[in-house]
């Protein structure tokens, strides 16, 4: 098996990579997608559960700036491309926190392999439609957004995150189970996206975790949360 360990900032380039471990042809691949609140090195011991579990995990920054053509499902497809050699993707998991669930999903749509998606606090489509409500966040999120997305500042968010809702058509497409994980007081997910995913989704498993105090839902819970989902999509070859 092989591990790669780097750290976990912000990255440019095509290797978006900082960590990864239990690397083996015949390991099921786990992508992590990290966002701007979730999905750091908060999530090393996560990572290593899963690795023991049996699985290939791969953890992913989303590259700067946010959006480009890095935000899209494409950005997850050529990940699990490249990792074709060294892990089992014909039925790929993918963790998405916050940000990274748009890709994530927008992938599932399109790339038979994702056999299940896992969200932790994603926004889907509200946040996207009506980007001026960035502006109205907990100054803690929006300082995240900023670092996450290379922004300028805080007012630059709205035009760049403007446009990325995804459509109801684009998640009828999604054929492998869905996982979502939010908090009553998440700062990125609406009621009105949990409403979305109800209303398109083929196969959902909803979890309310407990209040976050305003940000993305975390810690040992979600961590379990996640490990269980993994594991219940399907058991890892042997």
């Amino acid at each position: 098996m092989r591990d790669t360990r780097r750290g976990p900032e912000p990255v440019s380039g095509r290797d978006p990579v900082w960590w990864s471990g239990g690397l083996d042809p015949v390991r099921p691949l786990v992508l992590v997608v990290g966002g701007a609140l979730g999905g750091g090195p908060e999530c090393v011991r996560l990572l290593g559960r899963l690795v023991a579990h049996g699985y290939a995990v791969v953890a992913v920054r989303l590259p700067r700036p946010v959006p480009c053509a890095e935000c899209t499902g494409a950005f997850v497809s050529r990940l699990i491309d490249g990792h074709a050699h060294t892990a089992d993707t014909r039925s790929t998991r993918v963790i998405g926190f916050d940000l990274g669930g748009r890709p994530a999903l927008a992938a599932a749509a399109t790339d038979p392999r994702i056999g299940s998606v896992h969200l932790v606090g994603a926004p889907v489509s509200r946040l996207f439609e009506e980007p001026d409500r960035i502006l109205a966040l907990p100054p803690m999120t929006v300082d995240a957004l900023v670092d996450a997305t290379g922004a300028a500042g805080g007012e630059q968010l709205p035009y760049l995150l403007g446009g990325l809702a995804l459509l109801p058509e684009q998640l009828y497409e999604i054929r492998g189970q869905v996982w979502v994980g939010h908090a009553p007081d998440d700062p990125l997910t609406a009621p009105q996206d949990l409403a979305l995913l109800k209303l398109t989704l083929e196969r959902s498993v909803f979890h309310a975790f407990g209040a976050t105090g305003g940000t993305t839902p975390r810690g040992g819970p979600v961590h379990r949360w996640l490990v269980d989902g993994v594991r219940g999509a399907g058991s890892p070859a042997r």
